[in-house]
């Protein structure tokens, strides 16, 4: 047999997915309309938190986390998704006039992808006399040195606005909880799930798992990372729609076990 036994379903999923890439993709080059995707909540708090750090004369704070410059491993998206927000809350703080602090990841390599991406948020806004080297802070090694710098930087300037998306492990609950009791703001959200319950807990706003990548697509304003989500979701929805058939096969008799092994 050409196709093994077993691997119809994965066959049928992966022409879905390419078929939904080669449309949604060549909908984007072309500038075309792309499905909407829901309003996260989020999103609009961060503007909001923006306001409040101005209203109150303290800095807005940003941080991917301590481990949050992984260039070259399977975290990458979460990254990618970091920088885009990155750039999102320069332009804010920029147009605006919030002072931003952002606290580097450990990664030396994600050093000067970082501190352009900030460079570039304040440009766009026509205002890079705003834009301050000093303010790109850099802890040294380590996750502890990282969360010692962030804490203290909270203690001896203040913040009226944390927002941090990323790659998190330990580091994150002692910082988040660091912003909450100097009185500031907190939104993030992270793709590690194990990491989900501290934000849950600790954020005002909070990007739950994989929503950090929608954020990351929607404040990017790029079309293309745009059609990736919506061909995720694609992918999602025959999924469930599987899903759905298999249960009512199941319920009325059939073997669905059966069905899967062909």
């Amino acid at each position: 047999m050409i196709i093994r036994t077993g691997t119809y379903l994965d066959l049928i999923l992966l022409i879905v997915l390419v078929v939904a890439s080669w449309y949604y993709m060549n909908k984007a080059i072309r500038g075309e309309k792309l499905p909407m995707l829901r309003k996260i909540p989020a999103i609009d708090a961060i503007v909001e938190g923006v306001g409040r750090s101005i209203e109150q004369d303290r800095p807005v704070h940003y941080a991917m986390g301590a481990s949050g410059g992984q260039l070259y491993s399977t975290l990458v998206s979460m990254t990618l998704a970091g920088i885009a927000m990155l750039r999102y809350i320069a332009k804010l703080c920029a147009r605006y006039g919030a002072r931003l602090i952002v606290h580097m990841p450990y990664q030396a390599e994600s050093i000067p992808l970082i501190e352009a991406t900030a460079r570039e948020g304040y440009l766009e806004e026509g205002k890079p006399e705003m834009f301050r080297l000093e303010d790109l802070r850099y802890y040294g090694q380590g996750s502890l040195t990282w969360t010692q710098g962030v804490t203290s930087s909270f203690a001896q300037e203040g913040v009226g606005l944390n927002l941090e998306v990323g790659i998190f492990y330990s580091d994150c609950p002692i910082s988040l909880e660091m912003a909450k009791i100097m009185g500031g703001m907190n939104v993030g959200g992270t793709g590690r799930w194990i990491m989900v319950y501290a934000f849950a807990m600790m954020c005002d706003y909070v990007f739950l798992g994989e929503e950090i990548y929608a954020a990351g697509a929607i404040v990017s304003d790029n079309p293309l990372m745009l059609s990736g989500i919506v061909i995720e979701e694609v992918g999602k929805y025959f999924v469930f729609l599987l899903l759905a058939i298999g249960i009512v096969l199941a319920a009325i008799g059939l073997d669905v076990g059966t069905l899967l092994s062909m």
